[in-house]
């Protein structure tokens, strides 16, 4: 189970790191995924993964979420946005129905996630 969780942490990793260069791909959603498998499975991969500096801005909004259980309604509403918009662009320009349900399927998840987390109004 232990090598599994690092499998996870390092997967979402990578995207928290793609999400923060790239405009689309959000970054806290997978930096609260890798610090949860990590926290599971290595405290040393935990600890390196909080001192990257590109990650700085996502790791505050994961602090958040570890003392106060919220996210932030901006992180919130950008996430959902990027997420539609992402499925809208993949529809629009690939025009593969097989693509396009599978991207709207992970929009559908980080709605859902997104609905599902409560939200920090301070």
């Amino acid at each position: 189970m232990r090598i599994i969780l690092i499998l996870v942490g390092c997967t979402a990793t990578i995207l928290a790191i793609a999400g923060a260069l790239l405009p689309g791909l959000p970054t806290t959603p997978f930096l609260l995924v890798a610090l949860w498998a990590f926290a599971r499975s290595s405290e040393t991969l935990y600890d390196r993964l909080q001192k990257v500096p590109l990650l700085r801005t996502a790791l505050a909004e994961a602090r958040r979420f570890e003392e106060k259980r919220a996210v932030h309604p901006n992180v919130k509403v950008t996430a959902v946005s990027i997420a539609w918009l992402s499925t809208a662009f993949i529809a629009l320009s690939t025009g593969t129905t097989w693509l396009t349900l599978a991207v709207a399927l992970a929009a559908t998840a980080g709605t859902a996630f997104m609905l599902w987390i409560p939200t920090d109004r301070s």
